[in-house]
């Protein structure tokens, strides 16, 4: 006799099989939490070279389309006319290593040029901080005796201030000078781990970027062998429609960053104002940042020059916010276009909700990610409405007033 088992009892006990594979593993987490997260972290710390490879590639994908499809070619046609290039697997490799080699030179120019620069700012402000402090002193003292009450106030206070220094504030900062020993030893630890993970990263990133027609072109076919024919060129669409607004969100924040920076320099060269090369490399790296990236920027830069020039101070505020709605209403748009297509609510909604979740890397990609789930559900909607005949604008769905009569003639 021929055993046909039903396949609606076969799926229900491969679910149920599932459901308690699933209740065994979270009961496992819960039980042994402290060791999972330790296991996880381990893991974590292995995969972080392979992260970092794929990062690198991706960031070095548009420079290495540049050498490869237009500047090479460009060359060899220059020098043969009317030639069909042939070798494309050596274009390849070639392209692979003049973009690593002009990733290394950016890196060695940046250190070159800005780091001197920044270590006499930073010295400079070591050196002057008895001044500094001095001056402070003055004021304060100046303030006092020209405020009589003022004074009387403080040295009513005054007992309960050295007890306070003595007592609290001397034991902390012994606690934390012995902290900041012990962490120093840490903080090398985990700067030559980081090294030695951006240098494997950088290794793999040469072989991703010469194979990545390759491993691209292996994940289609999995997505066309697992999935139906059409769900899969809908992903591979969808891949492509992602992989342009990563791009061109992360090529044109760094240009505008850039010009920002530099921007900034030239300004506060010509106004005078203090440490110009640290204050425009902070300025310009938080720039990356959307929306909050400007105030970011300008708060401990403020803080440094008021330290110097408190008039000094102003005129940089000034220029921070003539500065920034230069970037916001010229530079912005001509740079960006509509890559992100996001409201000013939305934008914001974003950068708040990737910062409480993952930090700075969230306030920086939460905005392109929330673009294109924005999008997604935008076109997801859109479509509905047009199968049942109903307008797509917004503006159609807006009540007037308390009138809602016009909906009843959609």
């Amino acid at each position: 006799m021929k055993f046909n088992p039903d396949k609606k009892y076969i799926y229900w006990g491969l679910t149920a099989f599932l459901v308690i594979i699933a209740c065994l593993v979270v009961s496992y987490i819960v039980y042994n939490f402290s060791n999972f997260f330790k296991g996880l972290g381990n893991f974590t710390s292995v995969l972080t070279p392979i992260v970092n490879g794929f990062l690198i590639a991706y960031l070095l994908s548009p420079l290495m389309d540049l050498y490869e499809y237009s500047l090479i070619p460009y060359i060899i046609r220059l020098f043969k006319k009317d030639s069909e290039i042939k070798n494309k697997k050596l274009i390849r490799y070639f392209s692979v290593f003049l973009s690593i080699i002009t990733l290394l030179l950016v890196i060695y120019a940046f250190f070159q040029l800005l780091v001197p620069q920044l270590v006499s700012s930073i010295k400079s402000i070591v050196n002057s901080f008895p001044e500094y402090a001095n001056t402070t002193y003055d004021f304060f003292e100046n303030l006092f005796k020209d405020n009589s009450d003022l004074e009387m106030l403080i040295s009513s206070y005054s007992d309960n201030i050295n007890k306070f220094v003595n007592e609290n504030l001397m034991p902390q900062l012994n606690k934390t000078l012995s902290s900041v020993s012990s962490g120093i030893f840490v903080g090398i630890s985990s700067g030559l781990s980081f090294l030695r993970n951006l240098l494997l990263g950088l290794i793999l990133s040469i072989y991703i970027l010469a194979s990545r027609d390759t491993f691209l072109g292996q994940f289609r076919k999995i997505l066309f062998a697992v999935l139906n024919k059409k769900l899969a060129k809908d992903i591979v669409g969808e891949m492509h429609f992602i992989n342009a607004t990563f791009q061109n969100y992360i090529v044109s924040s760094i240009v505008d960053s850039t010009i920002i920076g530099i921007l900034c320099f030239v300004i506060c060269l010509i106004l005078g104002i203090p440490f110009p090369t640290l204050i425009s490399v902070i300025v310009g790296v938080t720039n990356i940042i959307p929306f909050f990236g400007p105030f970011l920027g300008a708060i401990p830069s403020a803080l440094l020059i008021l330290l110097a020039d408190p008039i000094k101070c102003i005129y940089f505020l000034i220029m921070i916010l003539v500065l920034q709605q230069f970037d916001g209403n010229f530079i912005k748009p001509k740079l960006f276009g509509s890559s992100t297509g996001l409201p000013g609510f939305w934008v914001l909604f974003s950068i708040l909700v990737g910062g409480g979740l993952f930090g700075i890397a969230g306030m920086y990609l939460g905005v392109p990610v929330f673009a294109i789930i924005y999008i997604y559900i935008k076109k997801r909607i859109h479509k509905k409405l047009s199968l049942k005949g109903l307008p797509t604008e917004t503006k159609d769905y807006i009540l007037t007033g308390r009138n809602d009569d016009h909906l009843n003639s959609l």
